[in-house]
């Protein structure tokens, strides 16, 4: 199998004020393709910001983040906005349902702006949400709005899930 994901030497460090802050310090690792990867840590060690930088959410000091044959590490914030857009499926901590749609419409939301998206009632009835796709998100429990939010990430059909 190939690499799909690749860290090179990667660091990330932030200014506050005069203080450098090293949340990443030369990390390197890869993930072959289809493989399910977890991220461990003690509280501080760079977890978060490691996801931030897959995801294109933040942008790395320096090192190599490669991603599918992409070096997504040297693209520029237009470049990374469509990757964000097409290649990655989040799952945010707090769902991020948009309170004045249902389920459905937040999956159908999230399809709108992808290529190859997947069907949203099909996606919401593999996540068990079958009869709960009309509720708005204050009419669902906390894990059936997060499995909203986990079907509007699948439903994109992203290279990559975080």
């Amino acid at each position: 199998m190939k690499n799909f994901i690749e860290l090179k030497n990667v660091k990330k460090t932030y200014h506050m004020g005069d203080v450098i802050i090293k949340a990443v310090d030369d990390v390197s690792f890869a993930i072959e393709e289809g493989e399910f990867v977890v991220v461990i840590g003690a509280s501080g060690a760079g977890k978060t910001t490691i996801l931030n930088l897959l995801g294109g959410m933040d942008q790395v000091t320096s090192g190599t983040i490669i991603v599918d044959g992409n070096e997504v590490s040297e693209y520029n914030k237009k470049m990374l906005t469509k990757y964000r857009r097409d290649e990655i499926g989040f799952v945010f901590q707090f769902y991020n349902l948009v309170q004045n749609l249902n389920a459905i419409e937040n999956v159908e939301l999230a399809v709108e702006i992808c290529k190859n998206p997947m069907n949203p009632v099909e996606v919401l009835s593999n996540v068990g949400l079958k009869d709960r796709m009309q509720n708005f998100p204050s009419q669902l429990s906390g894990g059936e709005q997060q499995r909203v939010s986990i079907a509007r990430a699948l439903a994109k059909n992203p290279k990559l899930m975080q």
